[in-house]
């Protein structure tokens, strides 16, 4: 969990150190992937923090599941297209709960879409 570029602790009461120091430490340590939650989103269904998943996900080669604030199918097409960069996965809980979208609709919204601009044969 993180706030900010800090993280954020014990039900986020605390404090629990510098993002990116912690970071580095757990890959060093072996960590083999990462949550990331931003605190300010959290429940909000007000889409993700897609400026600090890009920067974990630039500061990590290890992979990377979203959480927080994914409100419409939309985020997570945005989302499925950062899996070239690092996003493996997403918790959605709160859109689902409120019926916003239903499991098949997101797994959906995360298949590859075909870009009728893009040369080469068709896409299934």
């Amino acid at each position: 969990d993180v706030r900010g570029h800090t993280l954020a602790a014990r039900g986020w009461t605390q404090e629990g150190g510098d993002l990116w120091e912690t970071l580095g430490r757990l890959d060093a340590a072996g960590c083999v992937r990462y949550v990331v939650t931003d605190v300010a989103k959290d429940g909000t269904m007000h889409g993700p923090n897609f400026h600090l998943l890009k920067e974990v996900c630039a500061a990590t080669s290890r992979p990377v599941i979203a959480s927080g604030g994914i409100a419409r199918l939309e985020d997570l097409h945005k989302l499925a297209e950062m899996v070239p960069h690092g996003i493996e996965g997403a918790i959605v809980g709160r859109a689902l709960y409120d019926g916003a979208f239903t499991l098949s609709e997101a797994l959906t919204a995360v298949e590859p879409r075909f870009d009728p601009y893009q040369w080469g044969p068709p896409q299934p």
